[in-house]
């Protein structure tokens, strides 16, 4: 509902929606959506402690409601009626957002560290270590690499996971 010039009540037609759009707020027909103006921000809202401000706009914090609401939008566009995935940020988001990044995070792991993985696993579910290691050792010996040793490895073992489902061995009893 909205107010009128002279403090009436009027009614919202009621094929008309609220913008989604971060601070807009505005209600609008979406079957115009292309007709409408929206100045609104781009990310979500942040409330940290008693700060509230918009993620893009960090340098202009509130600290009550109305002086939030009045922080003027950063972009222009058309309104929606589209939610987005993330409705507000809390401090947690903040800090892991600035959280450091480990730089090794996006190397390869080392062929040794897979093969130590796959023997941990193999003999979590019954594999005898000892099996494990005679055939890596023997894949060793023949490819005289590590990194082939891990690779031939990874094939063996879908292809013989493929061959079970062509074998009939994933058919429910």
């Amino acid at each position: 509902m909205a107010s009128g010039p002279s403090g009436d009540v009027v009614p919202r037609p009621p094929e008309h929606v609220r913008c989604k759009n971060f601070g807009c707020n505005k209600y609008f027909d979406p079957r115009k959506a292309d007709q409408t103006t929206c100045i609104f921000h781009k990310s979500p809202p942040v409330f940290h402690e008693t700060a509230k401000y918009w993620a893009c706009c960090p340098n202009q914090k509130a600290y009550d409601w109305e002086e939030f609401m009045k922080i003027p939008g950063c972009q222009r566009g058309k309104c929606t009626d589209v939610a987005k995935d993330k409705k507000f940020l809390g401090g947690t988001d903040i800090r892991a957002e600035n959280a450091p990044k480990r730089l090794d995070d996006d190397v390869p792991a080392d062929p040794r560290k897979k093969l130590d993985r796959l023997r941990e696993g193999l003999i979590s579910i019954g594999v005898s270590p000892d099996e494990f290691d005679r055939a890596w050792g023997r894949l060793g010996a023949k490819l005289g690499d590590l990194n082939l040793v891990a690779n031939k490895m990874n094939q063996l073992f879908t292809e013989a996971l493929s061959s079970m489902e062509t074998d009939e061995i994933n058919l429910p009893d």
